[in-house]
């Protein structure tokens, strides 16, 4: 057993050089940044369209199908206006499809039906919204873009709003869990 122990050991030792030569450098510049951060919101608003259409779907909820008609109306339009950013700045990478955190979300959101839907999807929507204004404040602070941060300042303005729908809408349906 402690033969085994520290065989194991020792490989991840000597193979963990060679691991970190094959993990490219991060590219740290201005301009590296802003087209991930365009990137990551436009696949961010369209994974919103998506969970504003699941929304549509399996809620029962007024105040939640409110929440998801206003997800699908405004994410649509931060999605198409992230494109005509991307666009400007040079960003090849950005593309009109769902990010992979959202992914996750819409798997686990769809597995819910009915009240359980309802509270499970405001919560879910909470987190998201938070974690989106937190993030979109933190790429301001590097933007320099003009049209990128007037995106970004409009993408917390709708994050907000959307949040304080999520926010009203939990108190109507119940917390998750």
């Amino acid at each position: 057993m402690k033969k085994t122990a520290a065989v194991t050991a020792l490989v991840a030792i000597l193979a963990a050089p060679a691991l970190a030569q094959t993990i490219s450098s991060p590219k740290t510049s201005a301009g590296e940044g802003e087209k991930a951060a365009t990137t990551f919101f436009v696949q961010d608003s369209v994974g919103d369209v998506q969970l504003g259409m699941l929304g549509l779907k399996q809620a029962r909820n007024a105040s939640v199908r409110a929440l998801a008609r206003a997800m699908v109306r405004d994410h649509t339009r931060t999605a198409e206006a992230g494109m005509r950013v991307a666009q400007q700045i040079g960003d090849d990478e950005a593309q009109l499809k769902t990010g992979d955190d959202n992914q996750i979300v819409l798997s686990h959101l769809a597995r819910y039906s009915g009240a359980k839907f309802d509270a499970e999807y405001v919560s879910a929507l909470i987190d998201a919204h938070k974690n989106d204004i937190l993030t979109a404040h933190t790429v301001l602070e590097f933007v320099a873009t003009p049209a990128l941060r007037t995106y970004l300042q409009d993408t917390i303005a709708v994050d907000t709003r959307h949040l304080r729908m999520a926010e009203a809408a939990q108190k109507e349906v119940g917390k998750a869990g």
